[in-house]
């Protein structure tokens, strides 16, 4: 099986050659190395000018990381595709691992794996695993896709299952995650549990720099979700899950209303998803206590980077006149109390 490595770049001189070198120290180096700089105006040229093959360089006038990254996909010439953004780095073993699952199981396209999270100067601060619970399951994973995102883009693709799929050009948020939703309406994924590579956290981030349209390009993922018929075939409680999840998201961004149709949409899937009942409960007269709910629960089961991203988003929305923040007072406090002992007690 022959791989292709694709990294879209735009003014990261200072990282793509750490991520490049993480390639070419594979135990299993790929067949091609596709670095596409998406007009950088920096000393990218410079520093990919050391480069030799595999490595190799395609250029483009800057149209976004989705357009580069369909621009690699057009040129790959591999059995299956590697994904890497260029400020992260792969583990030794990445390629070589990805590679033996799709060789031994014929019936899986995607293969996804944990990654180690780094700060700007390559230090760790702990496994993604570790601060985004959930689950990351191995066959349809439609129903948990869902609810959340939970792959990194260090993910490997057999090439005979992208026809048809790219990345939708109009995207800069989120394209990722759509492009995964669409891969498993008709694909079976599997996951590895051993780190994969290094997700460097810094401040240039999409998820960093503008919390709220993350948001906000997560949701309308999940929305197209909710609309494919492929969704619609998932057992009840899936889907009743993918519902109450969005309701609370939709909480966070101050949408009572889409919330409540949410959780009641959850309801009438499953009668016996206790969960939407008492995210129903929690909204009904504001959403200042589901807030502190959403963000108390994330915290007390370890989801860190969901606690994080929720603080920031509400704090960008502390300036606007209709914030509802998650500062409940003692009777609403103990209305979270109740209900969080009812349901999880």
């Amino acid at each position: 099986m022959t791989v292709s490595l694709i990294i879209p770049t735009y003014n990261r001189a200072h990282l793509i050659a750490l991520a490049i070198e993480s390639a070419l120290a594979q135990t299993r180096v790929p067949d091609e190395i596709l670095i596409i700089d998406d007009g950088s105006t920096d000393n990218t040229a410079e520093v990919l000018s050391r480069f030799a093959a595999p490595v190799r360089l395609l250029r483009q006038p800057n149209r976004g990381r989705s357009v580069a990254r369909n621009l690699g996909l057009r040129a790959a010439t591999g059995d299956a595709v590697l994904f890497l953004d260029s400020d992260d780095l792969l583990l030794p073993r990445t390629v070589e691992t990805f590679t033996a699952v799709l060789e031994r199981q014929p019936d899986v396209d995607v293969v996804y794996g944990d990654a180690e999270l780094i700060d700007i100067k390559g230090r760790r601060i702990g496994l993604n695993s570790e601060r985004t619970l959930g689950r990351r399951p191995s066959g349809n994973i439609l129903g948990e896709l869902g609810r959340r995102c939970c792959l990194t883009m260090a993910s490997m693709v057999r090439r005979s299952a992208l026809a048809g799929i790219a990345f939708e050009e109009g995207m800069e948020c989120g394209e990722d995650y759509d492009f995964w939703r669409r891969l498993a309406a008709r694909s079976q994924f599997a996951y590895v549990d051993v780190p994969v590579m290094c997700y460097r956290m810094h401040e240039g981030m999409t998820v960093t720099a503008d919390p709220t349209n993350t948001l906000d390009m997560e949701l309308e993922v999940q929305r197209r979700i909710q609309a494919m018929p492929e969704f619609a075939a998932l057992p009840r409680r899936e889907r009743a899950g993918a519902y109450a999840a969005h309701g609370a998201k939709q909480a966070m961004r101050n949408r009572g209303r889409v919330a409540r149709s949410m959780f009641w949409r959850a309801i009438r899937t499953d009668p016996s998803y206790l969960t939407a009942y008492a995210l129903l409960g929690l909204s009904l007269f504001s959403l200042r206590p589901l807030q502190y709910a959403v963000l108390k629960r994330r915290r007390m089961i370890g989801n860190e980077v969901a606690a994080e991203t929720g603080d920031a988003v509400l704090e960008r929305l502390r300036t606007t006149k209709c914030a509802e923040l998650p500062t409940p007072n003692d009777a609403e406090r103990e209305l979270v109390g109740a209900v969080e002992e009812s349901v999880y007690g």
